[in-house]
């Protein structure tokens, strides 16, 4: 029995399922919700399945718990996500506060991305990474989302594999931008990132070392953009090698200071080389341009780094040979465009051939951890799943329960 979103309060049926009885929320003529089917649950709420009464749709419903975050933080995602339209970034349909006994809850309803998150297909491949082409078509689509946020000023700042998701078709859709900065316009309508950002915000392992490094009494934040195109190169490390570059880019990994200390000492060291060879590993089965590419990403040195432009033209994403010198990273590029152009590898196609989980539930905790050639010396930073925090110096936020039994 479907649980509906209708009229009123939770009540129970004969045949146990919960229904939503009398005016719950203002767009309840307009939706179904089925309290049965969760897809996925975080610190703040749980995303649900729902339908469009009008034309029969299949929706996802998030559901948010206003007590443990604030409704204005919720209507800022909400509006950031009704002006970034574009295929790769999760659609939202409509929004709404919750009335009577469920005025604590807020609804986010938003197109279906059933076929599971970027996160299971690297894990459920174990050692056997993605190979170049599967790798590729992700990729470039993540870039595609990234460079539209960009252009609109947008710094989504919490990018990681569990923030992709797949359609049952396998086009990635972006999500998740309650971290996210908007940088402000100038009087000409260019993007200002004159002031540097100071929130030690994202996901541990995929977050720069410039924002884990953040000292705000000194001066020393960091540049959103720039921070973006390092969780980028970590997406694809983990996809075409299987587990992380570092556990965390800051003193509290010894794999960070190696690397910080070898790209020093050596500025033309390849970062995916340095870090393969600590569990005696070697990047021969990686192309060049690829290595390449993501030594760019993975620059300690954010102005070193590759931009999003720059990773677009890039031969590998082209499908092209390197030059005898690799070339040099792009600088950064403020857009003063007033509205978003197309550029680079803005590709929104179907990803290539992969089993895509349909109506996947929540993927259950699973690590890498310790896979590696007999006689390594070092273990592997995991893939594990990782919960978005607003302040990485205070922990991960913790997960909530049952919402659905939160409202009962």
């Amino acid at each position: 029995t479907r649980t509906l979103c209708q009229a009123g309060s939770l009540q129970s049926s004969g045949s146990g399922a919960h229904l939503l009885t009398g005016m719950s929320f203002p767009l309840s003529d307009k939706y179904e919700i089925n309290l049965n089917k969760k897809y996925g649950e975080g610190g703040y709420g749980a995303t649900f399945s729902a339908k469009d009464k009008s034309t029969g749709e299949d929706l996802a419903v998030k559901l948010i718990d206003t007590r443990k975050m604030a409704v204005t933080a919720i209507q800022r995602e909400c509006n950031i996500l009704m002006q970034l339209k574009h295929a790769n970034i999760i659609n939202m349909k409509d929004h709404c506060n919750g009335s009577g006994n469920m005025g604590h809850i807020y609804f986010i309803f938003m197109e279906l991305a059933s076929g599971g998150e970027l996160f299971d297909q690297v894990i459920d491949r174990g050692t056997q990474a993605m190979d170049e082409p599967l790798a590729r078509g992700f990729f470039t689509q993540i870039l595609s989302a990234l460079q539209m946020c960009h252009l609109w000023g947008v710094a989504h700042r919490d990018l990681k594999l569990e923030n992709v998701l797949l359609n049952s078709s396998g086009v990635v859709k972006l999500i998740d931008f309650g971290l996210s900065h908007i940088y402000p316009r100038t009087v000409d309508k260019s993007i200002d990132r004159s002031k540097p950002l100071f929130d030690v915000c994202g996901s541990k392992s995929y977050a720069a070392p410039e924002v884990l490094g953040v000292d705000k009494r000194n001066g020393r934040g960091y540049d959103g953009f720039g921070a973006d195109a390092w969780s980028l190169g970590v997406c694809l490390f983990a996809m075409v090698s299987g587990f992380f570059p570092l556990d965390e880019a800051s003193q509290s990994d010894w794999r960070y200071s190696k690397l910080r200390d070898e790209q020093a000492r050596n500025p033309n060291a390849s970062t995916t080389a340095i870090v393969y060879k600590w569990y005696r590993r070697t990047t021969a089965h990686l192309s060049r341009e690829l290595v390449n590419l993501l030594d760019q990403l993975l620059h300690i040195d954010p102005s070193k780094r590759l931009t999003l432009d720059g990773a677009a033209e890039h031969p590998w994403v082209k499908e092209q040979k390197l030059m005898a010198e690799p070339h040099q990273p792009a600088s950064y590029e403020v857009n003063a465009d007033d509205y978003p152009v197309y550029r680079g590898a803005l590709n929104v196609g179907p990803a290539m051939e992969y089993d895509v989980a349909d109506d996947d539930e929540m993927p259950v905790y699973r690590s890498l951890g310790g896979a590696m050639d007999d006689g390594a010396s070092f273990v592997m930073p995991s893939i594990a799943r990782q919960t978005g925090n607003i302040n990485l110096l205070l922990g991960e936020t913790g997960i909530i329960g049952d919402l659905a039994e939160d409202l009962a």
